[in-house]
């Protein structure tokens, strides 16, 4: 019977299409949100900060910590995502939103732990008291196969995105974009050279003035931005810009989203 085949699952934007008469690609990535001011599955808990794990190729990368372990460890286990096999961690910037919750994870030794080389003595001293293995960087470093940081852009508040190279194109993930979002993106681009597929993350525009934003925007669209995921310090006034001007292209954030952003259809 065909109709028992079809399945709803919640909570799940695939991002990219599929040619006729072909079958769905496997994920090339998968971004689920453990960490944000808002949420999207039920019993998850929502608070000022982001984290996010990201699994490729068999790979699975946290990428911030969120603020609170209580909160992050709350959120895993409502998820059942267990974090005990993390190949990687990464943290965006030195700002206790995005780097506090890791006491939620527990000790782990020898994890690999990616940081701009910025990150202040406090932080790192947390870091060791984890048993983290520290990997400073100011270039961009190789983070699992397919997975880099960008490096450390800024200086005021220095930061680094996480890229994964797809079929499709670049998928980006911010913390919050402290040195400009636009700025970071046109770096990224000149580094890499390709298409960005899909963008994610705070883009730290919480304060900054519409007709700021709506340029913002434009260039998000100048730059052939496919697909975007504003969340956490985009602000509600930026994220409904962004909503606006990318409609079913617009990826909705809060913990428990799960975003899978395939290969490209083969023909």
């Amino acid at each position: 019977m065909r109709r028992a085949l079809l399945l709803f699952v919640p909570l799940v934007l695939v991002v990219g299409g599929v040619c006729a008469n072909a079958q769905a690609p496997s994920p090339a990535v998968t971004v689920t949100y453990l960490y944000d001011n808002t949420t999207a599955a039920p019993g998850t808990k929502a608070d000022w900060g982001f984290a996010c794990l990201v699994e490729t190729n068999g790979r699975r990368v946290l990428f911030d910590t969120g603020a609170n372990p209580e909160v992050l460890r709350t959120n895993l286990a409502v998820l059942k995502i267990d974090t005990a096999n993390l190949d990687a961690l990464v943290f965006s910037h030195d700002h206790s939103d995005h780097t506090a919750g890791v006491g939620g994870l527990g000790p782990r030794p020898g994890l690999p732990t990616f940081f701009p080389a910025s990150f202040s003595e406090a932080t790192r001293a947390v870091f060791a008291r984890q048993q983290l293995k520290a990997v400073p960087v100011t270039t961009s470093a190789e983070v699992v196969p397919g997975v880099a940081t960008t490096g450390q852009f800024g200086t005021a508040i220095p930061e680094e995105a996480l890229v994964v190279d797809t079929d499709q194109g670049l998928v980006v993930i911010f913390g919050c974009a402290h040195p400009g979002v636009v700025e970071m993106l046109r770096g990224i681009s000149r580094a890499r050279n390709r298409p960005f597929h899909l963008v994610l993350g705070g883009f730290h525009l919480l304060q900054t003035p519409a007709d700021r934003v709506a340029q913002i925007v434009a260039d998000f669209k100048a730059m052939q931005v496919a697909y975007v995921g504003a969340t956490h310090c985009t602000g509600e006034a930026a994220i409904k810009a962004f909503r606006a001007a990318y409609g079913a292209h617009f990826v909705d954030g809060g913990v428990g989203r799960v975003v899978r952003a395939p290969i490209a259809a083969k023909h």
